[in-house]
């Protein structure tokens, strides 16, 4: 995670304020092609971010979100609608449920 993120996560915690922590992995952009491996990519970067917050301030509410979706390889942008986003959509419930 970026320095500014990591602020931000600990500045809202230190106050025990409510925050989404998401992951904005694209498949094929910033994360692996694959939809399984940008899953462990997005899992990996909110589970960093609940667990920066509750070392800050234990007890901090989180919400386990998503912006993950797979990239458009002519336009080089984020696709949105896409069948590839209803099926990490619905992973990505499965993954959050599991941490509770």
């Amino acid at each position: 995670m970026s320095e500014e993120t990591c602020e931000a996560i600990i500045t809202y915690a230190k106050h025990g304020l409510p925050m989404n922590i998401l992951s904005m992995a694209m498949a094929g952009g910033t994360a692996p092609v694959t939809l399984a491996g940008t899953l462990v990519t997005h899992n990996a970067e909110v589970l960093s971010g609940i667990v920066l917050s509750q070392l800050t301030n234990k007890g901090t509410p989180n919400v386990y979100g998503s912006s993950t979706t797979i990239m458009d390889l002519r336009s080089a942008s984020a696709t949105i609608g896409c069948p590839e986003l209803g099926m990490l959509s619905a992973d990505v419930c499965k993954l959050a449920g599991s941490v509770l």
